[in-house]
C-alpha cells in the first residue's frame, strides 16, 4: 500500500485519499496529517461527509438480502369475462328483438306480402327491382366506388398528423379518380332535369330513358319509355310511362297511363286514368274517379279517401275517414285509427269480391245495396290512454333495454366523447337549438344528395345516421338527467348507473298524457344537438395563438 505524506493547511484531501481515510487503509502518519487538515477546512470535511454517505449507501445495497417476489405479482390473473350487467342488458336486448320482430314487423311485413309485394322486404324491392330505376346494376358500381372514396377521405382525415404531405395528397387524388372512373357508368341510360321553374314533355315527344326531375311544376303529355322519378310541387302525367312513377310532390294527378307502379308522398292523389301495377302512397287526400283503374293492389296511408273506379286486386288502407263507391276485385283490409273521424263509408254500388275486415275505434256505414261476397268482419277497437296500455310499457321496456344497451358500448369505447357530450347536453339552450337546426336540415341534405345521385353513396348513410341519432340521443340526455339527480359520474361504471336511472325517467316521462311526446322529443334533441355541437367543434382547426409579451422588469 502506497504511502500518504502528511498534508497541510494548503494541500486537500482528494476523494482517494478520503475514501482510504474512511476505510481505515492509510497509515498513522498520514491519517494524523488528514485529522489536522480537516480541523483547518470546511470544503474538506463536507466532502469526507459525503464520502461516508455514498459508502455506507453502496455497503448496504451490497449487504442487502434478495427481496421475495409479492404473491400478488405471482398469482394468476383470471379473465373479468362478461359481467352480470352485461349478460343481463344481452338478454333484454334479444328478448326485445325478438318481441318487436313477432308484434310489429312480421306483421308489417305480412301486410306488405299481401298488399302485393311477392315477399320481397320494401327497401330492397324499391331500389332494386325497378320501382326506383331500371339502372340500379350500372348504378351499384359506382355507389361501391363512391363509398370507398368516402372511405379513404375520412381515414386520410383521422390519420392525417401521421402521413406526409404528398402521401395524402396521393389518397386523396386516388380516391378523386375513384369517383370520377365510376360516375359516367352511372349516369348511362337517364336523364337527369333540376333548377328548372317547370319541366314538361309535350305531347307527341317521346324520352327513350329513365326520367329523373327536380322542378316546381312538371307535366307529362308525351311518353317516357322507362322510370319516372320526380321531386316538384305538382306533378300532372296525361301521357304515357311505361316504367313506374315514384313522386316526392304537393299535388299529383294521374290522367294517363302508367304501366308500372305508382309511388307517391304527398298532400293530395287524383287519379283518373289507368296503372298497370301497384299503387302505394302516403298521403292526406286520396280521391279516384270512376274512369281510374289500378289492376294490382292498392296500399294507402292517407287521411281522407274516396275510392271509386276500379281496383283489381286488395286493398290496404289505414285512414282517418274515406268512402269506397267502386269495385274492388280482392280483399278489403281498413284500420282506422282516430275515432274522431267520420266512419268509413261503404255505399250501394260499391263491390267487393274478397272478404271485408274492418278494425277501428267505430263500425263502418254499409249500406244494405252494397255487394260484398261475405259477411263483413268488423272489430272494434277503443284505445285507453298511453299510461294504461300494457304495450306502452312493453314499448318502453324495449326501448329503455336497447338505449342502455347502445350507451355501454359507447361507454366502453368511448367514454371522453360520452363525458364532453354530457356537458353540452348541460348547456340545454345551445344544443336543444342546434338539434332542431340539424333534426331539419340533415334529411334534407341527404335527399338532395340522393336526388343529385353522384352523392347517393353519402345520403342514404346520413338518412340511417339521422335516424339513429333521433332514436339514440335521449342515452346523452339521460346521463345528464342521472347526474342531476345522484351527482356527477367518475368512472364509467357510475356513469352507466345514472345512464340507467336517466333513462327509466325519461321512458316513464313518455307516458305521461299531453306531455310524453314532449319528453321523448326534448330528450332526443338535447343528445342530438349536444353530438353535433361537439363534433362540430372537434372538427374545428386548432389555430395557435402567439404567447403573451412578458411584463417588462420593475425599474431598478
Amino acid at each position: 500500500m502506497s504511502t500518504t505524506t502528511p498534508l497541510g493547511p494548503v494541500n486537500h484531501v482528494d476523494e482517494v485519499t478520503g475514501l482510504l481515510y474512511i476505510e481505515g487503509q492509510l497509515e498513522q502518519a498520514a491519517a494524523r496529517g488528514v485529522v489536522a487538515h480537516l480541523e483547518q477546512c470546511g470544503p474538506c470535511r463536507q466532502l469526507l461527509d459525503a464520502l461516508k454517505r455514498e459508502s455506507l449507501l453502496l455497503s448496504h445495497s451490497l449487504t442487502e438480502e434478495d427481496e421475495a417476489v409479492p404473491a400478488r405479482l405471482l398469482a394468476l390473473r383470471p379473465s373479468p369475462g362478461l359481467s352480470w350487467g352485461w349478460l343481463t342488458v344481452f338478454a333484454l336486448a334479444a328478448i326485445g328483438a325478438y318481441t318487436m320482430w313477432t308484434y310489429y314487423v312480421e306483421p308489417w311485413v305480412v301486410n306488405l306480402q299481401d298488399s302485393g309485394f311477392g315477399g320481397q322486404f320494401l327497401f330492397t324491392w324499391l331500389l332494386l327491382n325497378g320501382a326506383f330505376w331500371k339502372g340500379w346494376n350500372d348504378m351499384l358500381q359506382f355507389v361501391e366506388m363512391g363509398s370507398l372514396g368516402v372511405l379513404a377521405c375520412v381515414l386520410l382525415f383521422l390519420f392525417r398528423r401521421r402521413l406526409r404531405r404528398i402521401s395524402s395528397y396521393s389518397v386523396f387524388l386516388a380516391a378523386l379518380l375513384l369517383v370520377a372512373l365510376g360516375a359516367p357508368s352511372a349516369a348511362q341510360g337517364s336523364e337527369f332535369v333540376k333548377n328548372k321553374t317547370s319541366y314538361e314533355v309535350r305531347a307527341g315527344e317521346t324520352l327513350h330513358t329513365d326520367l329523373f326531375v327536380v322542378a316546381s311544376a312538371v307535366r307529362i303529355d308525351g311518353t317516357v319509355e322507362g322510370d319516372l322519378f320526380c321531386a316538384c310541387h305538382t306533378l300532372t302525367i296525361e301521357g304515357h310511362v311505361t316504367g313506374d312513377v315514384f313522386a316526392f310532390a304537393n299535388t299529383v294527378l294521374i290522367a294517363g297511363k302508367v304501366d308500372g307502379n305508382v309511388r307517391t308522398a304527398n298532400e293530395h292523389l287524383t287519379l283518373e286514368g289507368t296503372v298497370g301495377r301497384n299503387l302505394l302512397s302516403f298521403v292526406s287526400e286520396f280521391r279516384t274517379t270512376h274512369r281510374a283503374s289500378v289492376a294490382g293492389s292498392a296500399t294507402l296511408y292517407v287521411s281522407h279517401m274516396e275510392l271509386d273506379g276500379q281496383l283489381g286486386k286488395d286493398l290496404n288502407a289505414f285512414l282517418g275517414a274515406g268512402t269506397i263507391n267502386g269495385l274492388i276485385g280482392g280483399d278489403v283490409r281498413i284500420h282506422q285509427g282516430n275515432e274522431h273521424h267520420t266512419p268509413l263509408v261503404v255505399t250501394s254500388v260499391a263491390s267487393v269480391k274478397g272478404g271485408f275486415r274492418f278494425k277501428g275505434p267505430q263500425g263502418p256505414e254499409i249500406a244494405s245495396q252494397a255487394q260484398l261476397a261475405s259477411t263483413p268482419q268488423i272489430e272494434i277497437v277503443t284505445e285507453p290512454p298511453e299510461y294504461l296500455r300494457g304495450t306502452s310499457y312493453r314499448y318502453n321496456a324495449l326501448v329503455w333495454g336497447a338505449s342502455l344497451l347502445v350507451g355501454l358500448v359507447l361507454i366502453s369505447l368511448v367514454p371522453g366523447l360520452m363525458r364532453d357530450a354530457v356537458r353540452e347536453v348541460a348547456r340545454i339552450g345551445a344544443p336543444l337549438a342546434l338539434g332542431l337546426v340539424a333534426f331539419i336540415v340533415m334529411p334534407v341534405a341527404a335527399c338532395l344528395a340522393c336526388i343529385t345521385v353522384v352523392g347517393l353513396g353519402l345520403g342514404i348513410p346520413m338518412l340511417f345516421l339521422w335516424l339513429f341519432l333521433i332514436f339514440f340521443g335521449q342515452v346523452f340526455a339521460a346521463i345528464w338527467v342521472g347526474e342531476l339527480i345522484v351527482g356527477a359520474s367518475s368512472g364509467a361504471w357510475s356513469m352507466t348507473g345514472r345512464l340507467a336511472l336517466g333513462l327509466l325517467l325519461i321512458r316513464l316521462g313518455a307516458l305521461l298524457p299531453y306531455v310524453g311526446f314532449w319528453v321523448r322529443f326534448g330528450a332526443g334533441m338535447l343528445g342530438f344537438g349536444a353530438l353535433t355541437l361537439l363534433l362540430f367543434r372537434r372538427l374545428q382547426p386548432v389555430v395557435a395563438h402567439p404567447p403573451a409579451a412578458l411584463p417588462a422588469a420593475p425599474a431598478a
